[in-house]
């Protein structure tokens, strides 16, 4: 069993990340509901086969005390370690560094280092352009980068208002734990080429991202809108007991796009494959036979799922 822990100051959104992680569909009225973490919260859960065990960190004073009085306790034994930032609470930003800078000084103490994914939370999409914040948040990473030379350190822009950040943060975190993972990503950059794809994903039947490819420079509203059409299609797929899904919408700009959502079952594990393509509207057949082709990759694509659950 691998350990994850959650860490940072209260009323950072640590709970609420790990709500929408574990319920993705109408979580908002659950995090609306939500009361301080008294202590540690602890959930488990599978990935890929391997069993984990996630620790919610109660970030108020006095908890904080304790665990640093008793690191080896609390904190020993990390495989993996997400630590949260309020990312609009600048008058905190020294104490929350401040509890960081503890908790790594212990690991390093300790020569425990694992890999460290830090969140800053509450980067809301209306956030993304504005100067005061992205520089704030600049500087804590220039500040951090002290750390790098013992830690794998990585950074992370993450809001209840835009799922998909909070979900890709934790996937690449744990990628991280799993070296093959990446083929998958690897793989799908070679074949948006044979089909001038917009986005290829695959994804656990927890919604955690196993791999992906993205257009560059596709914008994020555009990466938030196909996330959003993915979750509907998937709530459909297990609504009507359906194993593949085909799809159209659009974009603000007007522009056209075709999916599909195809179920690929490995025993009791189930994944699902995104496929986005262009709309060509001026020839659909064009369109439909790219995606059946989708199908010629099939045999790649379960072959690497298989390395990686065995």
């Amino acid at each position: 069993m691998k350990k994850i822990s959650f860490l940072g100051l209260d009323n950072a959104g640590k709970t609420s990340i790990i709500t929408v992680i574990t319920k993705r569909f109408g979580f908002e009225e659950e995090i609306s509901k939500l009361m301080p973490t008294r202590k540690i919260a602890r959930d488990s859960f599978k990935f890929l086969g391997v069993e984990f065990i996630r620790m919610d960190f109660g970030g108020q004073l006095q908890y904080r005390e304790e665990y640093l009085k008793n690191p080896t306790k609390y904190i020993s034994g990390t495989d993996l370690l997400f630590y949260v930032i309020d990312a609009q609470d600048y008058d905190r930003y020294v104490e929350t560094i401040d509890y960081l800078d503890r908790v790594l000084l212990f690991l390093k103490e300790e020569q425990d280092y694992p890999p460290m994914c830090i969140l800053f939370h509450k980067f809301d999409p209306q956030l993304t352009k504005e100067k005061v914040i992205n520089q704030r948040i600049l500087t804590i990473k220039q500040a951090l980068t002290r750390y790098s030379n013992d830690f794998d350190i990585f950074f992370f822009e993450t809001s209840i208002y835009d799922i998909k950040s909070i979900m890709d943060a934790f996937s690449s975190g744990l990628s991280l734990l799993f070296e093959k993972m990446e083929m998958v990503s690897k793989l799908f950059a070679e074949m948006s080429k044979n089909y001038n794809s917009i986005m290829i994903a695959l994804f656990d039947a927890k919604g955690l991202t196993i791999g992906e490819y993205y257009r560059p420079h596709l914008h994020l509203m555009e990466k938030m809108r196909i996330y959003n059409k993915y979750l509907d299609a998937q709530k459909k797929i297990i609504a009507e007991n359906r194993t593949l899904l085909e799809f159209s919408d659009k974009f603000e700009n007007g522009d056209k796009y075709s999916g599909l959502v195809e179920v690929l079952t490995f025993g009791n594990l189930e994944f699902y494959l995104l496929f986005i393509i262009e709309e060509d509207e001026q020839n659909l057949e064009n369109t439909v036979e790219i995606l059946n082709k989708i199908e010629s990759a099939k045999p790649q694509m379960e072959n690497i799922i298989l390395q990686l659950i065995q």
